[in-house]
């Protein structure tokens, strides 16, 4: 009877199977042109984003963002609710006027905080 101890196995030289590692496998996701989505819901988006980030910054990115902009539709809403410091009050004031002005008389509704004077409530309502 042939013994099965490990003493009498042989030992191949050979080395060992070391498998891979597994692949992580990535599915490449479609690229999405921003410039398609419906100008509806970039309006939106871009109110969203706040009175001054898009006075300020929204509408440099490209010709469309810019064009949405200045559509008086997008001004019918003007939320400023953050206070500014005291320095930055006739800042906020400037920018306030160049969004009613963009609103061109379809403004319905306008948030100020903290730096509201009478000449400003004036301004809104002619």
């Amino acid at each position: 009877m042939a013994s099965t101890s490990k003493s009498n196995r042989r030992r191949s030289n050979k080395p060992k199977f070391v498998p891979k590692p597994k692949q992580v496998w990535r599915v490449k996701q479609p690229i999405r042109n921003w410039l398609e989505l419906p100008s509806d819901l970039m309006v939106n988006i871009l109110q969203r984003v706040g009175v001054i980030d898009v006075l300020e910054n929204a509408q440099k990115v490209c010709t469309a963002w810019r064009e949405i902009c200045k559509d008086p539709a997008m001004w019918r809403v003007i939320h400023m609710d953050k206070s500014p410091a005291p320095w930055e009050r006739s800042t906020f004031q400037k920018i306030c006027k160049h969004a009613v002005d963009r609103s061109q008389g379809q403004l319905v509704d306008i948030k100020m905080i903290a730096f509201c004077n009478h000449k400003l409530l004036q301004y809104v309502a002619d």
